[in-house]
């Protein structure tokens, strides 16, 4: 006969992480088709590994020669941003685990020791990545880099528990109040000290020790707080829920608050002179395109990659691209005029053809010219300087409204 065994706080809190780890790898398997990935990760691996080697065997390029360790410590210091604190705490929990103080204590102490090493297992990596840079830009022993990324666990699960007690006991505007001062008090802080121990091995076992002393008093603050059930269970489920928000992003748009004002064009100033109907249904169509968020962030990322692709290639591919840029700006600004003609407010109003047509090319026009200004600027600037920018801006809009009347008059053709 079988004896069940007792069931104890250690053992729920295996059952939960088992429980989790089934339920992201679950979500992973509904939206990941891991046939595709192993064709991307394979040769990306390859590619990552080749990549890596050439750091350690080959002249370093200028941006990793002349970077400052300042600078590489900072962006580390984002990456600990990354990750969190989870207790497996549940809401259901609430009559049980408040009566009994143990098993709370066990379920949030394991939680610790599994997010300190979850931070120090990132932690190596990183700094097994960034391992050319300290060896060989930065002068620094195989022993150095191993206490480096020691150092840098330990701050990162110092960092990580000190946000989550800020997390649990306040909400809303208050938690960015507080956890804003932490996270630049604390990247401060791993900067400076990284700098003073930079090459000097005592120092870094000195640091080690002293961030180990402050991780183990935050620890034990966080077990002696109080009153935090709530806020365990609401970050908890942050926690386990954040792969899900992540995958279901690129299939669900967030709900968005409703507005009542537009951030753009709030009075009903005119933008036009000639108030005929053409232009007054441009000018409409014009504000209605930038008081929808989504378009405007649409409008102002095309732009500002507009921008970077006329300026990077060298001459005369960059001239290539701005003409194949026009062509691309010319179609969408159209489908976006085709979407407003389209819509209910037009199909009450009865207008003429040839109205709607010129409103169509007058509203494509306005949003063209200042994509069109700043791309023959910028294409001018980055090729002789800031006299043939002024020329190359006039020239890139006048090929642009050149473009665009082809493309109306091929619409009305076609109407």
């Amino acid at each position: 006969m079988e004896t069940s065994q007792r069931y104890t706080p250690l053992r729920l809190y295996r059952r939960r992480r088992k429980e989790h780890f089934k339920e992201q790898m679950k979500n992973l398997r509904l939206v990941v088709d891991w046939t595709v990935w192993v064709y991307l990760l394979v040769p990306g691996l390859l590619y990552l590994i080749g990549w890596y080697t050439s750091l350690w065997t080959k002249p370093l390029p200028a941006w990793a020669t002349g970077l400052p360790l300042p600078v590489l410590t900072g962006l580390i210091d984002v990456v600990m941003l990354t990750g969190g604190v989870l207790i497996f705490v549940e809401e259901a929990d609430v009559l049980f685990l408040k009566s009994r103080p143990l098993w709370m204590r066990t379920l949030m102490r394991q939680g610790l020791y599994r997010s300190c090493l979850q931070h120090l297992g990132k932690m190596i990596l990183i700094t097994a990545l960034t391992a050319p840079l300290w060896s060989r830009v930065y002068e620094m022993s195989n022993l150095q880099i191993a206490l480096m990324a020691v150092w840098f666990g330990a701050v990162a699960s110092f960092q990580a528990i000190t946000l989550h007690m800020t997390k649990v006991r306040h909400t809303g505007w208050r938690r960015w109040i507080q956890m804003i001062p932490l996270i630049i008090g604390i990247g401060y802080m791993t900067i400076h000290a990284t700098s003073w121990m930079h090459g000097q091995t005592w120092k870094i076992i000195f640091g080690i020790l002293v961030i180990m002393l402050l991780l183990i008093t935050v620890g034990q603050m966080r077990l002696l707080m109080k009153g935090t059930f709530e806020g365990d269970v609401r970050e908890d489920l942050r926690s386990r829920l954040q792969l899900t928000a992540i995958m279901l992003s690129r299939a669900v748009s967030k709900p968005k608050a409703p507005r009542t004002r537009s951030i753009i064009f709030r009075k009903p100033r005119k933008l036009l002179r000639n108030r005929s109907i053409a232009n007054r249904t441009a000018e409409i169509a014009f504000k209605a395109f930038f008081r929808n968020s989504a378009t405007m962030k649409l409008y102002l990322q095309l732009g500002g990659l507009s921008i970077a692709a006329v300026a990077l290639p060298p001459f005369p591919v960059n001239i290539i691209v701005c003409a194949l840029l026009i062509i691309m700006l010319t179609v969408m600004f159209y489908r976006s005029w085709d979407v407003f003609a389209t819509s209910d407010y037009v199909q009450l109003i009865t207008y003429d053809s040839e109205a709607l047509h010129l409103a169509g090319s007058m509203m494509v026009r306005m949003l063209f010219i200042p994509i069109g200004i700043l791309m023959g600027f910028t294409l001018g600037l980055a090729w002789l300087g800031w006299i043939v920018g002024i020329l190359t801006a006039a020239g890139a809009v006048a090929f642009g409204l050149c473009v665009l009347s082809i493309a109306g008059w091929v619409r009305l053709t076609r109407a």
